[in-house]
């Protein structure tokens, strides 16, 4: 595709957009979307455009053209231009124009910049990302619960646990309380801070988790994982609480990455 036609098909996604805004702002006459809420709209269809792109940097049109194109005047474009900058997700430069930026630029624990991609179906890239955040930091949230936890937070865990098991032929239930598990053993780790920075990626963390269910039998592997990891907790070991944290992440990065290379026929095949 030449950079012509990267413009063009910028520009039909954005008439789309447009559109959808036009439709937006006309939806309830006597509630029309102005201002403060408009400004926001504008900023979350310009962001979903850029997302959507990945890695290809969009070169937008200059003010005028985008404002005509969105409908809006320049004071609402500015200040979801504004909300964008703030976010790393456009630079502009003058007489340049705004542009995209490159991904590693993104604030990728802002919350609607996470939301943002996971809504686009997250790459590869994004979840071995996410998949190396966590073995950084939840294996030490484990070793701390391990350590910290009373005996109502391991009645807590094991009962999540038990959770999983009833649901192991229930993909969408056994997410649920594994998801559970791991954050009643985050929030009990007794570090405000730790237990912050893993929140902050928990919409990410969701996605992963749908991405890596999709193995046949993947839960039913998962499961006696997560039993060590209890059993760790209710022993108040945390070396054993931190090593198995990082089996059930790396666990589920193989399944991730499975999961991707079937999707793209690069899965390995067998030798002669």
């Amino acid at each position: 595709m030449t950079g012509d036609d990267s413009i063009g098909a910028m520009g039909l996604q954005l008439e789309s957009f447009a559109k959808g805004l036009q439709d937006l702002k006309t939806v309830d006459a006597d509630q029309p979307i102005r201002g403060s809420k408009l400004f926001v709209q504008v900023a979350n269809g310009l962001a979903r455009e850029i997302v959507r792109a990945g890695t290809e940097r969009i070169v937008f049109p200059a003010e005028p053209e985008l404002c005509r194109m969105l409908g809006v005047s320049r004071t609402v474009l500015r200040e979801a231009v504004k909300v964008l900058e703030a976010k790393g997700l456009v630079e502009v430069g003058h007489g340049q124009g705004m542009k995209s930026c490159d991904r590693a630029s993104w604030n990728h624990f802002d919350p609607d910049v996470l939301n943002w991609q996971c809504e686009f179906g997250a790459d590869e890239l994004f979840l071995r990302n996410m998949s190396e955040v966590r073995e950084i930091l939840e294996p030490a949230a484990a070793a701390l619960t391990a350590e910290r936890g009373d005996e109502a937070t391991i009645e807590r865990v094991k009962a999540w646990y038990l959770r999983m098991e009833e649901n192991v032929e229930d993909a969408e239930a056994y997410i649920e309380a594994d998801l559970a598990l791991h954050n009643e053993i985050i929030a009990a780790c007794g570090n405000e801070i730790l237990n912050k920075m893993i929140q902050s990626i928990g919409t990410a963390l969701r996605l992963g988790r749908d991405v890596s269910v999709q193995v046949p039998g993947g839960c039913g592997r998962d499961l006696p994982l997560h039993y060590g990891l209890v059993e760790a907790i209710s022993r108040h070991d945390p070396k054993a609480a931190h090593a198995a944290t990082i089996v059930i992440i790396r666990h589920a990065a193989t399944d991730i990455r499975t999961v991707f290379e079937a999707r793209s026929g690069r899965a390995s095949q067998p030798a002669a």
